[in-house]
C-alpha cells in the first residue's frame, strides 16, 4: 500500500502531466480524431491497405498494383486531413516527451524508473 506521501507525489505528478502542453495537445487532438467519423474512417482503410501490403511481402508476393495506388491514395487522403495529422503530429509530440518525464522520475528516485516499470517475463 502507498504511503499517503507517495499517493500524493504520484497524484501530483499525474496532474503536472495532465497540464504538459504535449500531453494536452495530445488529449485534444485525439478527442478531435474520435469526433470524426470520416478521419476514423479513413484511419481504418489505411490500417487495411497497410497490413495487406504487409502480408503480401511477408508471403513473398508482389502487391497487385492497384493496391498500391489503392495505398498510395489513402496516404495522399491522410497527409491532407487537417485532424489526423493534427493527432499524429502531437502523438509524436508526447512520445519525445514522456521519456524525458520517465528520466526526470528516474533522477528523482535515484533508479532507472522505465526499467522498475517495465514487464518481467517468467
Amino acid at each position: 500500500m502507498l504511503t499517503a506521501e507517495i499517493h500524493e507525489a504520484a497524484a501530483e505528478l499525474g496532474r503536472s502531466l495532465n497540464q504538459a502542453p504535449a500531453v494536452s495537445a495530445y488529449r485534444t487532438t485525439r478527442a478531435a480524431l474520435d469526433a470524426d467519423p470520416g478521419a476514423l474512417a479513413l484511419m481504418e482503410k489505411l490500417r487495411r491497405l497497410q497490413q495487406a501490403f504487409i502480408a503480401a511481402q511477408q508471403s513473398g508476393e508482389s502487391a497487385a498494383p492497384d493496391a498500391m495506388e489503392d495505398l498510395r491514395l489513402v496516404q495522399a487522403e491522410v497527409r491532407h486531413n487537417e485532424v489526423i495529422m493534427a493527432h499524429l503530429r502531437a502523438s509524436n509530440e508526447v512520445k519525445a516527451f514522456l521519456p524525458l518525464v520517465a528520466a526526470e522520475v528516474s533522477r528523482e528516485l535515484g533508479a532507472d524508473y522505465a526499467k522498475l516499470i517495465a514487464p518481467t517475463s517468467c
